[in-house]
């Protein structure tokens, strides 16, 4: 199972570390480094992208009245306490209308009577993580554990440099996948070809 500490060690390994953790809060040279760091790190992987593991769908609360905006808006909404970043936000629960919206204070301004939030949430759970986030989430670890244990500025740059060209996108295609795929146009070529059918099956003849 993937856990916090499996996720330190590999970028333990990144670094070419010679020890490992056995825990976070251990308080070895090692686990502190990496406790001192984790969150944010976990965190800003969060925010870089509109993960699919890590989507979280909620109609907010309105705010008592007098918790509302002195001025210029008319309600506020409390965001959740697991909130990353916006995805979108709605008025109505079909979730194909956009509306005005500021963020403050971690609450949601906004002259909408009701709000929809598609958000980014907190995952905390490293096996609700893909194994492509969590390769990619040990890396940028790992560049800032190669300053703090082995006083490498230049492999810190090197890992930052992986991270950056090479496991995020990597993470954020997989996680891509998960979504369905819009349906293409017939092209020009084939609605000529097959007589403006919308589909066409093998042996099927061609239009004449």
């Amino acid at each position: 199972m993937a856990s916090e500490v499996s996720i330190v060690n590999t970028a333990l390994q990144l670094i070419k570390h010679s020890k490992q953790i056995t825990s976070l809060t251990s308080g070895t040279k090692e686990a502190n480094a990496a406790e001192l760091i984790y969150d944010e790190m976990r965190d800003l992987c969060l925010d870089m992208h509109h993960w699919n593991f890590a989507t979280r769908r909620v109609k907010l609360a309105q705010l008592a009245e007098d918790e509302a905006p002195a001025f210029q808006w008319d309600h506020a909404y409390q965001l959740p306490a697991d909130f990353i970043r916006v995805i979108s936000i709605h008025e109505h629960d079909h979730g194909e209308d956009q509306i005005p919206y500021r963020i403050e204070g971690f609450r949601i301004v906004t002259d909408a009577d009701d709000i929809y939030l598609r958000y980014v949430a907190r995952v905390e759970d490293p096996n609700q993580m893909p194994p492509t986030f969590r390769r990619a989430l040990a890396k940028i670890i790992a560049a800032q554990l190669a300053t703090a244990l082995s006083s490498s500025v230049t492999l810190s740059k090197e890992l930052f440099s992986q991270f950056h060209d090479q496991d995020l996108p990597f993470a954020k295609s997989t996680d891509a996948i998960q979504n369905m795929a819009d349906q293409l146009p017939e092209s020009d070529f084939i609605m000529a070809r097959f007589g403006g059918r919308a589909s066409y099956e093998p042996g099927d003849p061609p239009a004449s």
